[in-house]
């Protein structure tokens, strides 16, 4: 890390929020998801009949939210580069794989930042209506922050499979979907868990054979699942196997107010394997 060339980083992150931003697509997200954690925050009874303000009913549904929005920012990041070309210029350039990933994990983790920081305008509607905890709210952006480069991460891994944007959102989402649901229910951790198998299995494929690995995603993923769901004994083994992966559940105590130095952990190390998954992909491309 020491080596790396921040000005390259700097000048991949920079390329990727400006390719965002000079697009209109990127202002409908950003629009998109402010008014949807906007409307899921406040346009429920539950968040007046509890008369506290707070996020609590957007805490709930945040994670779901990350888990469509964010792969929408990733699904462009390799599949575009290897559709137009430019994938094959930046590789020969004398540029590091890690300065590469890295770039470009700044510039989307960058656009999402820039989405979160307009969603301020929550705490904004919270001071109006009542004396909201700056604590609180503190520690409850800075989980979706944390699980924002999470999903970031993840979803960068989704698009280095295909050159097809589409099938990138969908890995991204699949990808996220696992940190979502696992530990919800039994039957959730199990599909998760197999999600999880079967997109593993695609990877040590993909870098093995160099293949398209996405069919050979939905076939492990629907086969195990069916077993999982099938054998509750294995539902239940899977259910206290992957609970620990649960993002929902290491983001409940930032919405508590709560900072756990565990909870840190697990969002900075789970990014820190995606983006190293980020940089064994691109590295096969040398070979």
């Amino acid at each position: 890390m020491l080596n790396f060339n921040f000005s390259v980083v700097g000048a991949l992150a920079k390329k990727e929020l400006r390719q965002f931003l000079s697009n209109p697509t990127g202002y409908v997200f950003l629009t998109l998801f402010i008014a949807t954690a906007a409307a899921v925050a406040f346009l429920n009874d539950s968040f007046f009949s509890r008369n506290l303000a707070d996020l609590s009913t957007l805490n709930k549904a945040m994670p779901a939210i990350l888990m469509f929005f964010v792969p929408a920012i990733t699904m462009g990041i390799w599949a575009d580069e290897r559709k137009s070309g430019t994938d094959e210029l930046l590789l020969t350039l004398p540029v590091r794989d890690g300065e590469v990933v890295l770039g470009k994990f700044l510039g989307a983790f960058g656009i999402y930042t820039v989405g979160l920081l307009f969603s301020l305008a929550n705490v904004g509607v919270l001071m109006y209506l009542g004396d909201p905890d700056t604590g609180l709210m503190l520690s409850t952006y800075l989980g979706y922050w944390l699980m924002g480069a999470l999903f970031v991460a993840v979803g960068m891994v989704g698009s280095t499979f295909t050159n097809n944007t589409t099938i990138a959102f969908i890995l991204g989402a699949l990808g996220s979907a696992v940190f979502v649901f696992t530990g919800t229910e039994s039957w959730a951790s199990a599909l998760a868990g197999a999600t999880l198998i079967g997109e593993f299995t695609a990877l040590c494929y993909y870098i093995i054979a160099g293949a398209n690995a996405f069919a050979g995603v939905v076939a492990v993923v629907v086969g195990g699942s069916f077993i999982a769901l099938w054998r509750n004994q294995l539902l239940e083994w899977f259910a206290d196997a992957f609970a620990p992966l649960s993002a929902t559940a290491h983001f409940s105590s930032f919405g508590e107010g709560i900072i756990r130095l565990g909870d840190v952990a697990f969002f900075v190390s789970g990014t820190a394997v995606a983006l190293y998954l980020c940089g064994l992909m691109l590295s096969r491309r040398h070979w």
